[in-house]
């Protein structure tokens, strides 16, 4: 099988592509330096030079693109993700990497399950923002703060199963330690409570004349995903699972929309709103980056890419700080709220027992009264022994001086509170008050 062969049977899948044209390699296929070059440009260097694209393959393969597998038959079933706490890199083979599933036999490389693909974070080096008069907005989700759920019809099991975007349904880490079981159990506990609520609703039978398909689903658990809740201390009615897109047979990823056609089963929450300008999208981004209940939305572009289609995700700078004081009553996320003018939000959030709300105002109260006397205390040297007094001096002495250069102090402000503070609202609101009055023996009232 030709270059022609290994990009047809991928259906586009970037990762069976170079695993495949690797094989080739190996077993002594001569490729022409064109072809070289059109593979190596997945791995995001294009060369054409095969001993380049080697060396290439092994440090992507090796550095970034994690693969664990198991022993089937004469070959291996594998999946593919990008290393846990490794920067991410924008190109095909990174954004495949997302729960990729291979079968590599000695001979072959077939493609099991293809989930959606990575999206581009609107932080990331060198993102580029479409402009939706030019590339028109295909759909806007938001983010369930949950886990990704790969379903594919697995052909040595004769059945539709579940996987993560880590590991496959037999494998799980256990103190880092990756534990793999026999192929016909399923040990991962998110693939086991997706497989309980498929085999307790209609989902395996709706699935069913989808072979080829692969389905991505979010498992929402009882508490956000974010705070790595122990999912194995909630009974499986406490989830919920939403169906996020699906591929079909030919590589292509449905939409959203396209894909709840297929079958009954909610969805993740549209938008329902319209961007047709640049202009209104930058609105709606600078609004999305302070939401306080949603962790991000995903916008789909409409790009001529029908594997990869363009989404860019935008990610919520407070949502970690909201669910903080949700959960655990934080009161650092607490004075980060209310520095971003969030005060009253941040009040809300934290849980409706005893004293806590009138303790949590009691302590945003002494920030904002922190905000008045800063600026007259900032350039005076009793401060400075203040902070040293306090310990905090060298923790803080660079946002100290940028602020006095600037003139600009609520980043400092920001920084001093969050330094002085405890991991506990009462004690948090009682240093913030004796700073306060500290301060105001030196700060006149009319200074």
């Amino acid at each position: 099988m030709g270059i022609n062969g290994i990009i047809d049977s991928c259906r586009g899948n970037s990762i069976c592509i170079v695993e495949s044209f690797k094989k080739l390699i190996d077993q002594g296929y001569e490729a022409p330096p064109e072809e070289v070059k059109n593979v190596s440009k997945l791995l995001g260097e294009p060369t054409k030079k095969i001993d380049v694209f080697n060396d290439k393959y092994l440090h992507v393969f090796m550095k970034y693109v994690q693969r664990n597998c198991v022993e089937i038959g004469d070959g291996e079933l594998c999946i593919y993700s990008w290393k846990p706490g490794t920067y991410v890199r924008y190109f095909p083979v990174s954004l495949d990497s997302t729960g990729t599933i291979l079968y590599l036999s000695k001979d072959k490389v077939l493609l099991i399950a293809y989930p959606t693909h990575r999206s581009y974070d609107i932080e990331g080096h060198k993102v580029q923002i479409p402009d939706p008069s030019i590339n028109s907005v295909v759909e806007i989700s938001k983010r369930i703060d949950g886990y990704q759920i790969t379903f594919y019809y697995n052909e040595f099991l004769k059945r539709w199963v579940p996987a993560t975007r880590y590991v496959l349904h037999n494998m799980m880490y256990v103190k880092r330690r990756l534990e793999i079981a026999s192929i016909e159990e399923i040990i991962n506990p998110y693939a086991y409570v997706a497989d309980q609520i498929a085999e307790k609703t209609s989902l395996y039978n709706y699935l069913k004349k989808y072979r080829g398909y692969t389905f991505t689903f979010i498992l929402e658990p009882p508490e956000p995903a974010i705070l790595r809740p122990n999912i194995e201390l909630y009974n499986i009615e406490e989830f919920k699972l939403y169906l996020l897109n699906a591929r079909e047979p030919n590589g292509r990823l449905l939409s959203i929309s396209e894909s709840r056609k297929l079958i009954e089963w909610d969805i993740v929450p549209l938008e329902e709103i319209v961007i047709e300008d640049k202009e209104t999208l930058e609105k709606y981004i600078s609004m999305w980056r302070n939401d306080l209940y949603v962790r991000s939305r995903f916008i789909r572009f409409k790009l001529d890419e029908p594997y990869r289609p363009y989404v860019l995700e935008v990610s919520s700078k407070l949502y970690s700080e909201a669910v903080a004081i949700k959960y655990y009553s934080s009161p650092k996320s607490l004075l980060v709220l209310a520095s971003h003018g969030y005060g009253d939000e941040a009040i809300e959030l934290l849980v409706d027992y005893g004293d806590i709300r009138s303790v949590g105002r009691e302590l945003i109260n002494y920030y904002n009264e922190l905000k008045q006397l800063i600026p007259k205390a900032i350039n005076n040297e009793w401060f400075i022994e203040l902070l040293e007094k306090h310990g905090i001096y060298r923790a803080l002495r660079g946002e100290l001086e940028k602020a006095k250069r600037k003139g600009e102090y609520d980043r400092f402000i920001r920084k001093l509170a969050i330094t002085i503070a405890s991991n506990d609202l009462g004690e948090t609101r009682d240093k913030l008050r004796v700073l306060c009055e500290y301060i105001k023996k030196y700060v006149s009232p009319t200074s």
